[in-house]
């Protein structure tokens, strides 16, 4: 019932909440645990969030439903799903990590790197030709991202930045085994649950692994549980749903020309919840990337009754 407009703008503009409020608990996690020293750790406060995703999607629909779309699923579709999930940790950890090193703004602009990456791929893997707009625009976000990394570290990679980078590169495959083993039947409930409920179990076993059971304990303390169930709900849950329903009624040109605001929404969170202000480099930065965004969803108009096919543009992603 909502305009797909509004509900593609709400999508990013949540999404980018998600590293800025990540940041903003690493700072403040003892005051909101109530003194409790060292209360968030990569492994716990992505798997707490990943399970409040998950228990949302499972309130709201219901296991039945879920568990029947599951068994209607081919194997191949059920592969995907389960290595999506744990591309997701992955992208998610090296994202937390990197947020110890670097700044949420750093981090927001080098993660537009992994559409880049994802196009790049796609154009071969899918023998889709990549026209001159496109060409000079993910030429322009690559420059800017390198230029960004390199003049704000004395011209040379922090761990951060390279862990950005290295998340931009897990992103692209992600975005492949979506397209390749993700069938266009499958229902929006059972892949956002099965993904968030995935990554739930892989970061506990990590977490349980490496630290053992008493590593979650801090993390049900003061008013983190109730600001994670905050996080997953509109960060990950309305996010992706409102992101979906959104791609079901727009154009791929339309799409790419409003997640143009997604980097500007980050550093907008960072400023207020994290109180980072852009340098001249990284707003620098941020207009040669928008700029590359910009042209390379530049389409020829299309004959009139001829609709837009979404994958055949690839920057759109």
């Amino acid at each position: 019932m909502l305009n797909p407009t509004f509900l593609l703008v709400l999508s990013r503009a949540l999404r980018s909440l998600g590293t800025p409020l990540i940041a903003f608990l690493l700072a403040n996690a003892p005051t909101l645990a109530g003194q409790v020293m060292n209360p968030i750790s990569f492994c716990n406060v992505l798997f707490l969030g990943n399970l409040c995703a998950a228990l949302v999607v499972l309130a709201r629909f219901g296991w039945q439903p879920i568990w029947q779309d599951w068994q209607h699923l081919p194997p191949r579709v059920r592969l995907g799903l389960g290595i999506n999930g744990c591309l997701a940790v992955v992208v998610s950890a090296l994202i937390f990590l990197a947020l110890m090193d670097t700044s949420v703004t750093n981090t927001v602009l080098l993660g537009r790197l992994g559409p880049v990456i994802y196009a790049l791929a796609g154009s071969l893997w899918f023998r889709q030709r990549i026209t001159r707009a496109e060409w000079i625009g993910f030429s322009l976000i690559a420059a800017g991202v390198v230029a960004l990394a390199l003049q704000h570290n004395q011209f040379q990679f922090s761990r951060g930045d390279g862990l950005i980078i290295a998340s931009a590169f897990v992103y692209a495959i992600s975005a492949m085994v979506s397209k390749v083993l993700l069938a266009k039947s499958s229902s929006l409930r059972v892949v956002v649950f099965t993904r968030n409920a995935v990554a739930a179990v892989v970061f506990f076993a990590i977490a349980i692994h490496l630290f053992g059971p008493a590593h979650f304990i801090d993390i049900f303390s003061g008013q983190l549980w109730l600001i994670m169930l905050i996080y997953a709900l509109f960060v990950i849950v309305i996010s992706q749903f409102a992101w979906f329903a959104a791609l079901k009624q727009l154009d791929s040109r339309t799409v790419a020309r409003w997640t143009v605001l997604s980097p500007i929404f980050g550093i907008v969170y960072a400023f207020i919840l994290n109180g980072e202000r852009p340098s001249q480099i990284q707003g620098m930065a941020l207009i040669i990337i928008m700029v590359g965004v910009l042209i390379s969803n530049v389409r020829k108009s299309q004959p009139k009754g001829l609709p837009e096919s979404g994958e055949n543009s690839l920057s759109a992603a």
